[in-house]
């Protein structure tokens, strides 16, 4: 028998890929509509190939893409708990069949049955307890994503955390389109404030089915909100004044000069010249005028002037007193082990003496491998406050 189903999953698997959706039928009219089981929940399909751990050959999978159609031949199903989805085929063909970002279908495609994913809110699944599950593939819409580089391990990871159903989540990504996106632009992707996720339950692994993201798809109103938001201040200046950042030349100086010397304000040089106010002042000042600024160019380019010679001076005092202190605190290091001294008490100070030796570290990353389930029940996301890291460029 031949079925046809909606990709929503193209992951990596074992060395291959993972092809999964959900299936549809077509009504007299050729619209196409999802199959659902008895509970409501849209049908799902797993094509798998007689290979060892049921990958599908890159060269037979890597081109389908998601929202595409996919037509199996001769469909016999193989579940097997908690992939209660799989199915053998004979033949897997993409058709020509494009649903884009048809959010009126997506829609209907959601899991609105389970609130969990997959039984606990936990990153994976006992094998023990996979066998009382009857599914491993859901499409949720989440809220609050992002795609972030795990370095906390010996290898880094490709992780997404997000928000369902009040409650929060971190998988790993496995979906190789849009791990191609993230690292070309991984900031493009720090905020999705609107995603749909096909998630799905991993082959087991000592004795876990982890929970992985197999599947991203942005909206396209979240990806145009989304490129609105990360347009560069460069190119938001481009599109308010129409010569931002363009050469000045001995011409454009000339009628500066003359207009400024006859009264023109700077907010009529912005119009005149298709410049913004830093540019004009900036300008001004290079040709030898005095010029006194107004009290909300605090926001153009040159407000940071001030404080980067003030960083400057500052940081320039405290590394010498810095490296005065350490050469202090070696005299006194070495003064204490010659006189056999363990501590010391001044007026202002009090001194200990520690001598070398071999002290026991907390390795977390050693921890939580050997310790998963605790590291993952007890462990949450945490939000942290703005912040900014100033970091200052050494000379040659």
């Amino acid at each position: 028998m031949d079925k046809y189903f909606i990709c929503l999953a193209n992951s990596y698997k074992r060395g291959g890929r993972c092809i999964a959706g959900i299936e549809i039928v077509f009504d007299e009219n050729r619209e196409l509509k999802p199959v659902c089981d008895e509970d409501g929940r849209p049908r799902w399909i797993r094509p798998i190939a007689k290979t060892t751990y049921g990958e599908i050959p890159n060269y037979v999978a890597e081109d389908i893409k998601l929202l595409s159609i996919v037509k199996l031949y001769n469909v016999d199903p193989c579940p097997n708990k908690p992939h209660t989805e799989n199915v053998y085929y004979s033949k897997l063909e993409q058709c020509k069949y494009d649903l884009s970002y048809d959010v009126g279908l997506i829609n209907h495609l959601f899991d609105s049955t389970h609130q969990a994913l997959f039984h606990n809110r936990g990153r994976a699944v006992s094998a023990e307890m996979s066998m009382g599950i009857n599914y491993s593939l859901m499409l949720i819409n989440a809220k609050n994503a992002c795609a972030y580089i795990d370095e906390n391990r010996e290898k880094s990871k490709n992780r997404m955390s997000f928000t369902y159903y009040g409650e929060d989540y971190d998988f790993p990504i496995t979906d190789p389109i849009f791990l191609d996106e993230f690292k070309k632009k991984p900031e493009h992707y720090a905020n999705i404030p609107d995603v749909y996720l096909t998630l799905s339950l991993g082959l087991d692994f000592e004795g876990w089915h982890h929970k992985l993201v197999a599947g991203v798809i942005i909206p396209m109103a979240s990806l145009q909100k989304k490129e609105v938001e990360d347009i560069s201040y460069m190119e938001q200046q481009k599109r308010l004044h129409t010569n931002a950042y363009a050469k000045w030349t001995p011409k454009d100086d000339e009628h500066l000069k003359k207009l400024y010397i006859n009264g023109t304000s700077v907010q009529e040089l912005t119009q005149i010249f298709g410049r913004n106010k830093g540019a004009i002042y900036c300008r001004l000042s290079k040709l030898g005028f005095e010029v006194e600024r107004e009290s909300s160019q605090q926001s153009d380019s040159n407000w940071f002037d001030e404080y980067e010679r003030e960083l400057s001076r500052l940081l320039n005092k405290k590394n010498e007193i810095d490296e005065q202190i350490d050469e202090v605190r070696a005299k006194i290091l070495e003064k204490m082990e010659s006189h056999g001294l363990d501590k010391i008490h001044s007026e202002q100070f009090s001194v200990s003496y520690t001598p070398a030796k071999t002290i026991m570290q907390f390795d977390s990353r050693a921890f939580r491998s050997e310790n998963e389930e605790l590291y993952t029940n007890y462990c949450k996301p945490k939000q942290r406050e703005a912040s900014i890291v100033v970091k200052r460029k050494t000379k040659d």
